[in-house]
């Protein structure tokens, strides 16, 4: 029995709905329903129903419940993903995923059980 794995495309920045710059460090919740890119620093809770983007300058430090994540900075914490995780050659992931299809690409690092 094949399972489809779902396809992400290379999403552009100025198709992302909200992006939060690099210059900027965020203590709280965040909850969102389209997407959300991050740049800078972020600590605490993520809860969406659509799309993560861990931008390369981004480190987060969070538990995170989305859809899909993609991440190409650094994220220590948790992520549940009930579509997909994908993380991206530059990306550095501590912590635990649970998510139905998960893409790890060469040189991303991650320490944590799938």
């Amino acid at each position: 029995m094949a399972t489809d794995i779902p396809v992400l495309e290379e999403i552009k920045e100025e198709k992302i709905t909200t992006v939060v710059a690099d210059d900027l460090e965020i203590k709280g919740t965040i909850k969102f329903k389209t997407s959300v890119m991050l740049k800078g620093i972020f600590e605490g809770e993520i809860f969406s129903d659509g799309l993560l983007v861990v931008g390369p300058t981004a480190k987060v430090t969070a538990t995170i419940t989305t859809k899909t994540l993609t991440s190409h900075g650094e994220v220590t914490g948790n992520v549940t993903a009930h579509e997909q995780v994908v993380l991206k050659g530059s990306s550095t992931h501590t912590g635990d995923l649970k998510t139905p299809f998960l893409t790890i690409e060469n040189g991303a690092v991650f320490n944590g059980n799938p």
